[in-house]
């Protein structure tokens, strides 16, 4: 085998990755890394790493291979640039949480856009998404509005009841 086509089959690998990584993800975010030193993208790996992300550096070609090859058209401005991916597997709000709080840490961290459920979004819908709540603290809220509804409705069946209950007591009473 060649060097060119073992060149060509290392990037046909990395690009069946990026798409395997692109089809288990719930969401994607770009960003331009330009300026960050290594320690920096370590470091941002490492807490991305903890809330279920990874940060891949990848050639903008091969960002569109996999795009192409998913027959997703990527929007040019994302591919413009040194380009990080952030894959998110878990909740995609709080590793876009963990991005922005980053990004205020260091400004040469520029998040271009994002990619949630076949959607492009831009770069303030990211910011929006960072903004919401965990999945674990919805599914609280949601389990607490559940169980004040039941209150409520347990409430108002047991209230006619209760009443019925007090008006024999108060007749029995009378009786005796």
């Amino acid at each position: 085998m060649s060097k060119r086509e073992q060149v060509i089959e290392e990037k046909q690998q990395k690009v069946d990755s990026l798409v395997n990584q692109i089809e288990q993800s719930d969401a994607l975010f770009f960003t331009e890394y330009r300026g960050l030193t290594v320690s920096q993208i370590s470091t941002l790996r490492g807490q991305l790493r903890d809330e279920g992300g990874a940060y891949k550096v990848i050639k903008n070609s091969l960002i569109i291979r996999a795009f192409s090859q998913l027959k997703i058209a990527c929007p040019s401005e994302f591919t413009k640039g040194p380009t990080g991916l952030i894959v998110s597997t878990k909740d995609c709000p709080v590793i876009a949480a963990t991005l922005y709080k980053y990004a205020k840490e260091n400004e040469d961290l520029k998040v271009k856009g994002g990619l949630l459920e076949g959607a492009f979004l831009t770069e303030s819908d990211v910011k929006k998404l960072s903004k919401l709540p965990s999945k674990q603290v919805l599914i609280g809220q949601f389990v607490g509005g559940l169980n004040s509804v039941i209150s409520r409705f347990v409430m108002s069946i047991s209230s006619p009841l209760r009443g019925l209950v007090y008006s024999l007591e108060a007749v029995k009473d009378q009786k005796n």
